[in-house]
């Protein structure tokens, strides 16, 4: 039997080159995904990724802090990049500039950061995404962002001040998305752009005060903030927007003591906490439940729409906006009615323990007095909005002040609360549901929280809750499998028009077994650190 030629390798006359057959604007796409340093070296891969690095449109300089997992970055890490930018293309635009603000290990320093700013600004950079650290925040220098070209701003774990905020809002006229995470707004008083169209801050300081002025702002994140709450003016073009509050955040006894952990930023440094604890696992694994499990409501995320100004990405400490548009464990309401009996429950539906405790509501976590700043006018800016995401716990204070002005929200299409406006008598929930005519999609994200307290004594009277919502396609309502108020919600929907068939309920794990697995995994670290003794 014959035998088969030997194969060629790559390299060798005649073997085809397939990946250094794509244009450059492919290549340099794929060299975008990579270290500036990994990008260098592909010169020597063949003649024609000779020169590719030179006009490459990102400029990836992010050292992983601590690189023990063998970061192979150029020991002469300041000289390496100067010569980088020296030997560029000189007609190539720097698109995307990523750094770190120095090196935890001293490979480098903030001046030196400074500095390939600079020089990324002065090759016209549109996007620049600089990551300080949690025990080090970046200082950033004002005239360095100055740049006609600059389209795009991410900061994580900066200093910003008012000096800076005036310049991206005055001398930055291309100036579109802004990324604040993790940010100490310093003697910042205002964002004002006429050209901004994304803002988001997420867990950002900001204790003397910060209005928005974005009369062409279209998407809008404000997660967590810290200290106060901004307040909002003239966002009249705004589609959708995502306000998660915690009142705790913004009591002055808040201290932040995440500031406090070694640096653990990923690459990306991006995404909000998104580790799975594990605790919500007690899911319906029954054959019944097998069997009424449906993926219910298919085309719609638990939260805001799927396309182009899509909400919902981020998670908090608190799990609001995780899962947000999964459909698992989801049931229409039909399959799930019978199973609880609401006459077994006490007072406002939580189910008492044998030493006679009852779990109650999310709570908020911190203060809810009149102490609580900021935050004026947040609804009325939102009135033209299509799509909204307002989460918070029981009690919260911003959003129920503000409530008392609510305005019509003509626009608005799709809308997910959270545990603040499902009061005893869900009077919040009514409310916005009486000034949003053209709703046709409600997400309710329910929680309850395994604190011991005296439970509430009132019960929950849905009769003569009246409002007209015609165009509601569907509700979906995310809880504990032991909250009964998902029934009482139900019966409120349907007494003003809403059949059954437009309900689903995504049901999370037991409220009551979670409990018992906290103070399990409690005991077991006591025993870990006290041992035998």
């Amino acid at each position: 039997m014959p035998k088969s030629p030997p194969r060629r390798r790559a390299g060798e006359e005649g073997a085809p080159d397939r990946l250094s057959a794509l244009p450059d604007a492919l290549l340099h796409r794929v060299l975008s995904s990579v270290k500036a340093w990994e990008v260098v070296r592909t010169c020597v891969l063949s003649r024609r990724w000779r020169h590719l690095w030179a006009s490459a449109p990102c400029v990836d300089l992010r050292l992983r802090p601590g690189r023990a997992d063998g970061d192979d970055a150029p020991e002469e890490f300041p000289r390496f990049v100067r010569r980088l930018f020296r030997h560029r293309d000189a007609s190539a635009a720097v698109d995307t500039l990523r750094l770190r603000s120095s090196d935890v290990d001293g490979a480098f320093d903030e001046d030196d950061a400074k500095s390939w700013i600079r020089a990324a600004i002065k090759r016209k950079d549109r996007v620049v995404h600089l990551i300080g650290h949690r025990n080090g925040l970046a200082g950033l220098e004002p005239a360095a962002f100055v740049s006609r070209h600059l389209k795009v701003l991410k900061l994580s774990y900066a200093q910003v001040d008012d000096n800076i905020l005036r310049q991206l809002s005055s001398r930055c006229p291309s100036l579109e998305e802004m990324d604040l995470k993790d940010c100490l707004i310093i003697s910042g008083h205002e964002i004002s752009s006429s050209t901004l169209k994304t803002l988001s801050m997420v867990k950002c300081n900001m204790f003397w005060g910060l209005s928005i002025t974005a009369p062409n702002l279209v998407l809008l994140r404000c997660v967590k903030p810290i200290g106060q709450a901004p307040s909002f003016k003239n966002l009249g073009s705004l589609v959708a927007g995502t306000i998660i509050l915690d009142d705790y955040c913004l009591s002055d006894d808040f201290e932040d003591f995440s500031k406090d952990e070694l640096d653990e930023t990923t690459d990306d440094d991006e995404s909000d906490d998104s580790r799975d604890d594990g605790v919500d696992s007690d899911d319906d694994d029954s054959d019944d439940g097998k069997k009424r499990k449906r993926k219910a409501g298919a085309g719609y995320g638990f939260g805001l729409p799927q396309k182009r100004h899509r909400l919902g990405v981020c998670k908090d400490g608190n799990d609001y906006g995780s899962d947000i548009e999964s459909d698992d464990n989801t049931f229409e309401y039909s399959d799930i009615a019978n199973d609880c009996d609401v006459s077994s429950y006490d007072g406002v539906g939580q189910s008492p323990g044998k030493d006679g405790s009852r779990w109650v509501y999310g709570e908020n976590s911190g203060s809810n007095d009149k102490k609580v700043l900021g935050g004026q006018d947040v609804l009325q800016c939102l009135l033209n909005a299509t799509s909204l995401e307002l989460l918070a716990d029981a009690g919260e204070v911003i959003l129920t002040r503000e409530l008392k002005n609510c305005p019509s929200f003509s626009n608005l299409k799709t809308l997910s609360l959270g545990e603040w406006c499902v009061g005893a008598d869900f009077d919040a929930l009514v409310f916005f549901l009486q000034h949003s005519p053209n709703l046709e999609r409600l997400f309710l994200e329910l929680k309850l929280n395994s604190n011991f307290r005296k439970s509430l004594e009132t019960g929950v009277k849905p009769k003569g809750r009246s409002f007209a919502c015609k165009r509601l396609q569907m509700v979906k309502i995310k809880c504990s499998k032991d909250d009964v108020r998902v029934h009482k919600l139900a019966h409120l929907f349907r007494a003003n028009g809403v059949p059954v068939e437009k309900i689903f309920v995504r049901r999370t794990g037991s409220t009551y077994l979670r409990g018992k697995k906290m103070m399990k995994d409690l005991a077991r670290h006591e025993l870990q650190f006290w041992g035998d003794d």
